[in-house]
């Protein structure tokens, strides 16, 4: 089993095919942290990596957030490192995907997405109690 901070080989194959689309869209993933770009993971990447146990594309996702943020969390650079040295074309090691400019876009993706989950929360609160109230006829 190869190292799960890491992106197995399978993956790095899919990976060096990708290119860079102008017109991608961004979102944010929530697990990682991060925003991620339409053309960055085709789904066959996470797939690789959920075979080989591995967690690096979230990884990938929360070191580029550190750079936007200007405070990198090195112990994710390992796997930035890797995709710099394997897939050095992969477009979401472009400068213009982790400057601070986003900082601003990251902050407003990261509050809707804990908003919404703090609503889910809620909702599944509300649901727990209503099931637990005593039934009349």
């Amino acid at each position: 089993m190869s190292d799960p901070r890491f992106f197995p080989e399978s993956a790095l194959v899919i990976l060096r095919q990708t290119s860079w689309d102008p017109d991608a869209k961004f979102d944010y993933e929530g697990m990682s942290g991060g925003l991620v770009w339409s053309d960055e993971f085709p789904r066959e990447v996470i797939r690789a990596c959920r075979c080989e146990d591995s967690w690096a594309f979230r990884y990938i996702l929360a070191y580029r957030a550190s750079l936007i943020r200007g405070e990198p969390r090195e112990q994710f650079g390992v796997v930035w490192d890797q995709l710099a040295r394997e897939c050095p074309n992969w477009p979401g090691l472009r400068p213009e995907r982790q400057s601070p400019a986003l900082l601003e876009h990251l902050n407003a993706k990261e509050d809707r997405f804990v908003q919404e989950l703090e609503a889910f929360d809620q909702s599944c609160q509300q649901t727990s109690q209503d099931d637990q109230r005593p039934e009349f006829p």
